[in-house]
């Protein structure tokens, strides 16, 4: 024993400065932090897009605006329409029209000329059966915003002779017998369609895939960024945001609800934010975050230029 080690214990004694229950304590709390830090990243983002996913429900797809009137009839009597919007959609059961702003690619009517053909048309509009609405056209979901602020929506069938209407919200059923309306209408629908179908979509979702992996390859080769992963911590929250990707955007696209710049908004701000703050967390020594960052540049600019382009 030496010296020093003596003078030691002379001044803090030789029993042991923890006990062996306060050792395994300590030990218990520093396992339960590291669990607890391994799996609260991705838990924060599935409980993230679980939240986004109620307020999508909540928000342009819930039934917020549904009116109670009669008829579609005595509303376009008394008032006057202030705004309204079209877009196509072959799906009965699903409603896409909305609040101008809130949907991509849909037509924004704004000339004094065609809101008055509208309203002529609900105007002139009768009741009748589901079954005699065979053949149409042209398929339309029309929003509509009157003065006082009546919100209705509607399922059109426009042909060249005749139009049929359903009330979505109050499922009424009308026509239109007026040959010179229903083809100036036709005429309006068939004018500045949306630059951007789902094939278009798609295209432009290769786009960006392509680009973000250009972008990728450059940004490793000027900081030399290593592919391999910081540690399992890492790869595990990686690999949470993919498979969120590969579920989510499915499911966006089958039920449509990539059309709404909410919701491809938030959903964007979710996983491309969530990916900057994993890579700064595991990996900010070797600027892994720059890959995110990059990444969240692309999405953003493809974003604004696909509603730029499409509205």
């Amino acid at each position: 024993m030496t010296a020093f080690k003596e003078k030691l214990d002379q001044e803090l004694g030789e029993a042991p400065r923890f006990t062996k229950s306060l050792q395994e304590d300590i030990l218990r709390q520093v396992r339960q932090t590291k669990k607890t830090r391994r799996w609260s990243y991705p838990l924060i983002i599935i409980g993230t897009i679980v939240m986004l996913l109620l307020l999508i429900e909540m928000g342009p797809l819930g039934q917020m605006e549904q009116t109670k009137q009669a008829s579609i009839v005595q509303l376009a009597q008394q008032e006057t329409i202030k705004k309204y919007t079209m877009i196509f959609n072959s799906d009965e059961e699903i409603f896409k029209a909305g609040r101008p702003g809130w949907v991509i690619g849909q037509q924004v009517i704004k000339q004094s000329s065609e809101k008055a053909l509208l309203q002529q048309l609900l105007q002139q509009a009768t009741v009748t059966q589901t079954n005699e609405r065979t053949f149409f056209r042209l398929q339309r979901d029309v929003w509509v915003e009157f003065e006082k602020g009546q919100v209705i929506k509607l399922k059109m069938f426009i042909n060249e002779e005749d139009i049929g209407i359903v009330d979505y919200d109050n499922h009424s059923f009308y026509k239109v017998d007026n040959r010179d309306l229903a083809k100036a209408y036709l005429d309006l629908a068939l004018k500045d369609e949306a630059k951007f179908g789902m094939t278009g979509l798609i295209v432009m979702l290769v786009i960006l895939l392509a680009s973000q992996l250009l972008v990728d390859k450059l940004m490793r080769i000027k900081f030399n960024i290593p592919k391999d992963y910081v540690n399992r911590g890492h790869r595990r929250a990686v690999w949470a945001i993919k498979i969120l990707n590969i579920i989510m955007l499915p499911l966006l696209m089958l039920k449509g609800w990539i059309l709404f710049t909410v919701i491809i908004g938030g959903y964007l701000a979710v996983i491309l934010f969530s990916s900057i703050f994993i890579d700064y967390y595991y990996g900010r020594e070797e600027k892994r975050h720059y890959l995110s960052i990059s990444s969240a540049f692309i999405g953003v600019l493809f974003l604004i230029l696909f509603i730029y382009y499409s509205s």
